[in-house]
């Protein structure tokens, strides 16, 4: 009995000596230890946005942005900060309550205008105007966002790569765990992508909507046939995926250019598959996103009228809107099998994209609509 209540004693010692160690190094913030435990008022990290991420306009010009990261225990709130005057600089006025922390969370929507934005996160209630309360940075683009789906010509099949002239071009990478990654808007688009039309079209875009960010998230997968697109599949879900990753501001419209693998495809199928194609992924995603249709069935050294006639039908439907004309660029345009573009093709396709997309949706008194 004895050496069990020396041992018990021992162990309580142990224990007093250890939490009198323990608390001596947080009061001395020893090695940084109040900042490895949260024990502080800082912003620990910003998890969203994604940096450089680029988010979809609405009519006024603005979009609200979710914001979400981590903050010592001590602090009782979040401040933000966002460029309001467009200047560059944060005045104090600017600093507007944010966000509650739950434990050691924060997320909160920021309502940021078109163009690129730094939305500045401190502790609320400042104890020194000079230290700030360690303020983090989160980096966003407000401006226009395409969805892009199809196969080998909308993913990227030309064998020279494009490189984006302009910082505001961005492409956006599906992860497997749903988030969206940004990078440069240079090709690649996709995995094992080759050389694309977005950086032209991106760059162009760009520049006669005023230097506005501009982001396309690309899941063309190459070869793929309108069967390999219908609701239940990997494609299907990965197109779902992308879509509801764009929440709560969504995308410009879904740019559709696939058909030259199915240029055998009756035209009642290909209409029927399309059609049931859009119809439910309206439902997955809830909401009615507007589709483009891109007509490109050109394989074999010629268009296929069959396809070519079951685009129209889905766009006389009131389904999609009307793409550019494709097929069009000839073999002068393809690669030796003539269906991918060449470099002088890839670059032609581009403009027909942007003539296209500028008159649909910025033309004159339709602006950003």
């Amino acid at each position: 009995m004895l050496n069990r209540r020396r041992g018990r004693i021992a162990l309580v010692a142990a224990f007093v000596v250890c939490l009198g160690v323990f608390l001596m190094a947080v009061a001395t913030n020893t090695h940084e230890l109040r900042r490895a435990i949260y024990l502080d008022r800082r912003v620990h990290g910003v998890s969203l946005p994604e940096p450089g991420s680029v988010v979809q306009a609405g009519p006024d010009g603005t979009a609200r942005v979710k914001v979400a990261g981590r903050i010592g225990w001590l602090a009782k709130g979040v401040e933000a900060g966002i460029d309001a005057n467009g200047d560059g600089m944060i005045e104090p006025s600017d600093w507007k309550p944010f966000a509650t922390p739950r434990l050691t969370y924060f997320e909160g929507e920021a309502t940021v205008r078109t163009g690129w934005a730094r939305v500045l996160l401190r502790a609320s209630q400042p104890t020194d105007a000079v230290t700030f309360n360690h303020v983090a940075v989160a980096e966003v683009g407000v401006g226009e966002v395409f969805l892009i789906v199809g196969q080998s010509n909308a993913g990227g099949s030309c064998r020279n790569f494009f490189l984006t002239k302009s910082a505001n071009v961005r492409n956006g990478q599906v992860q497997e765990d749903g988030r969206i990654v940004w990078k440069s808007g240079a090709d690649p688009q996709v995995l094992n992508g080759g050389g694309s039309v977005w950086p032209l079209v991106g760059d162009e875009l760009s520049k006669r909507l005023g230097d506005r960010p501009i982001g396309f998230i690309n899941v063309a997968v190459g070869s793929t046939s309108m069967r390999d697109w219908a609701p239940g599949t990997p494609n299907f879900q990965r197109l779902v995926t992308a879509m509801r990753a764009t929440a709560p501001n969504g995308v410009r419209a879904i740019l559709w250019q696939q058909g030259e693998s199915d240029n055998t495809m009756p035209e009642d199928e290909y209409h029927q598959r399309l059609t049931t194609l859009i119809r439910e992924f309206e439902k997955a995603v809830g909401g009615a996103p507007r589709w483009m249709v891109a007509t490109g069935t050109f394989v074999e050294g010629k268009p296929a009228p069959n396809l070519r006639a079951a685009l129209k039908r889905v766009q006389q439907d009131g389904l999609a809107l009307e793409g550019p004309d494709l097929d069009p660029l000839g073999a002068e345009y393809r690669q030796s099998d003539e269906v991918h573009f060449n470099p002088e093709g890839t670059r032609a396709a581009a403009r027909l994209w942007i003539e296209t997309l500028m008159r649909t949706f910025y033309g004159e008194g339709n602006a950003g609509r």
